[in-house]
């Protein structure tokens, strides 16, 4: 009996509540009308962010792990950094792709520094200056340093710094665990500039590893040969007649020019539509949301009146 009672009060609560919100549909249609026209309104005026993927390869190289006994030791005394494999010469690829020794060399390039940086640089005093702030900017700024008891940043124009940070904050870096490789990835609504950056930044970072070996394989190739005129065994003198042909074909490798450490799998790809904003998912959320927003302001208006 009781249970009866309950289904059929539970039915009339339904019953109002379908009443209710069909009387004030008119303010129901109103909200989802304005929601969506916010929606189009927002599809029409902002930027189109294209996916770009950049994928690039570790140089193969021989990787034997040979017996050297304490030359190891011996080298660090002396100053001297033995060749590391490839597998941990592109980790170094890697962490430095985004690091401000690289970005140094992007700052040489005034195109692509304008165009990162557009909204800072006047064409007209043909330097960087800081953009100008509108009235709500300066309000929020102003609240947030009475709040937080820091004083506002002053302004410096693009440096490694701040290029190296941009970098970071704009482009992906990970690392593919099947194969190895590197993936660039970054969503832009100037994928060109992106995918020129990083071609750019790919390039310099393998030129900068190739620039620190070159520069330390005339101490590192002397040493192995001091070493090799002492040693007595026999397997250690293979194992340094070994490393020295290693590093004769890095010397090679890396004088002739090409690609030292890393090369690219593919050149820079972008999608062809867009992946942000989504029309049909920001479409229906705008009708979801504004129906909403109606049933409420409906059920709301019904208990201010009751």
């Amino acid at each position: 009996m009781e249970r009866s009672s309950t289904t059929e009060a539970d039915e009339l609560d339904l019953k109002e509540l379908f009443l209710n919100l069909w009387t004030g549909r008119v303010y129901i249609i109103i909200s989802t009308l304005l929601c969506l026209l916010i929606a189009i309104v927002y599809l029409n005026i902002t930027d189109r962010k294209y996916e770009v993927n950049y994928t690039i390869a570790p140089i193969e190289q021989s990787d034997q792990k040979l017996n050297v006994g304490g030359l190891g030791g011996l080298a660090a005394l002396a100053g001297i950094n033995l060749p590391s494999s490839s597998n941990s010469d592109f980790l170094s690829y890697k962490f430095l792709l985004a690091s401000e020794e690289v970005a140094h060399f992007v700052l040489e390039d005034d195109s692509i520094m304008q165009a990162i940086f557009k909204s800072e640089w006047n064409d007209d005093l043909g330097k960087y200056q800081a953009p100008p702030k509108n009235k709500i900017i300066t309000i929020l700024s102003s609240l947030k340093s009475a709040l937080t008891g820091n004083s506002a940043k002053l302004y410096s124009p693009p440096d490694d710094r701040r290029l190296s940070a941009w970098i970071k904050k704009t482009i992906d870096i990970s690392e593919n665990k099947d194969f190895g490789f590197a993936e660039l990835t970054s969503n832009s609504s100037d994928p060109e500039l992106i995918a020129q950056l990083m071609v750019r930044i790919s390039d310099f970072t393998d030129e900068l590893l190739k620039k620190r070996y070159i520069a330390n394989s005339e101490k590192t190739m002397e040493f192995y040969k001091i070493q090799l005129s002492k040693a007595r065994a026999r397997e250690h003198r293979e194992a340094l007649a070994t490393l020295i042909a290693q590093e004769d074909q890095k010397l090679i490798l890396a004088s002739r020019g090409s690609h030292f450490v890393a090369k690219p799998l593919t050149a820079p790809t972008i999608s062809l539509d867009p992946v942000s904003p989504k029309p049909s998912l920001t479409l229906a959320l705008s009708v979801v949301l504004g129906s909403f927003l109606g049933a409420a302001f409906v059920l709301v208006r019904k208990a201010f009146k009751s």
